[in-house]
């Protein structure tokens, strides 16, 4: 009798509970936060990626993105042009609010979308470029499954040491977000090894860190995240990125390297409802105990991505808080 009562007594606690969390929940989230969380839920697919299964789902994402990448590109840019650095694809996003103060100064841009989707002029980038008011290198690196690692890493490189020659050290900021925070990671331990300095300030938009499925989040988040899961999504992406390789290597899954007190100043945002939750908390602690200048700013009820979104008050104001964070690596 007394464990049935416990069995009783749990279940009335956990209902209690859910009622209270969504109660909390509409009261500490906007109105288009919630609207975004009840009417989207991760994309699923039936295998893993391959050049034929990823093209029409590249297709499909470069027309849905069109139109707003059309109308931020008039609104907020004087210019966008594509260079060749390094032998790769970059293009250079110049806004329209541009300080006198930046001259000489630009921000690397590492796009997301699982190592295999995405595009370098993409909403978030011209919009850190507007509240940056500087240009913006965005780097178009090569994707798997047709260019698996380490070819979106050594673009990405490439591209960096570039502007290390051209700009000097302290006049380079980095961001990134998803798989391109990822990468910006990646980079930079790679860059050391190699002997190039580090940039001014580095920010990190839910990095994917690991890609071992590795930490609390990606079972406790599974379900709430409406961008991202790992079964049939994110695995698949991690299989094409990485392609036989240890995917507990450090340049595949970075919160598993060794960082030092010079590594720059680092600003990692993410959410209570995002997948890479635990990515991002990790890598806070493990960079912090090596000493190096880190901050975890971790946003009620957010997502996988949110800052990307147009309309929640929540992305404008952590898009905000990542160029003032970017800015003040020059006082």
């Amino acid at each position: 009798m007394r464990f049935l009562f416990l069995l009783l007594l749990c279940a009335v606690m956990c209902s209690c509970t859910s009622d209270v969390f969504h109660l909390h929940q509409t009261e500490t989230m906007s109105p288009q936060a919630l609207r975004f969380l009840k009417q989207n839920t991760p994309p699923v697919f039936d295998s893993p990626l391959t050049s034929a299964t990823v093209a029409p789902i590249r297709e499909e994402q470069r027309a849905a993105s069109d139109a707003e990448r059309e109308h931020l590109r008039k609104t907020l840019l004087s210019s966008m042009q594509w260079e060749t650095i390094g032998g790769v694809p970059v293009v250079v996003l110049v806004p329209k609010r541009i300080s006198g103060e930046s001259q000489g100064k630009a921000a690397m841009y590492v796009h997301g979308g699982g190592f295999a989707l995405g595009n370098p002029d993409d909403a978030y980038s011209m919009r850190l470029a507007d509240l940056l008011r500087l240009p913006v290198y965005a780097v178009q690196y090569r994707l798997a499954p047709e260019h698996p690692f380490p070819a979106a890493l050594d673009d990405c490189l490439a591209v960096y040491a570039k502007l290390m020659e051209s700009h000097g050290p302290k006049n380079v900021v980095v961001f990134g977000g998803s798989a391109g925070g990822n990468l910006a990671l990646a980079m930079l331990l790679k860059a050391k090894a190699e002997g190039l300095p580090m940039p001014a300030a580095l920010g990190l938009s839910s990095p994917a860190s690991d890609l071992t499925r590795t930490g609390d989040s990606y079972f406790s988040n599974h379900g709430r995240d409406p961008v991202l899961q790992w079964d049939r999504l994110m695995e698949y992406f991690a299989l094409a990125y990485a392609q036989g390789n240890n995917p507990r290597d450090p340049l595949l899954s970075p919160v598993y390297a060794d960082y030092w007190p010079g590594f720059p100043r680092t600003l990692i945002t993410t959410g209570t409802r995002d997948l890479f939750l635990s990515n991002c908390v990790r890598l806070s602690r493990v960079m912090r105990r090596a000493g190096v200048d880190v901050e975890l700013r971790v946003w009620e009820g957010m997502f996988h991505g949110f800052e990307l979104i147009p309309d929640l008050p929540e992305s404008e104001e952590a898009r905000e808080e990542m160029a003032a964070f970017l800015l003040g690596a020059w006082p």
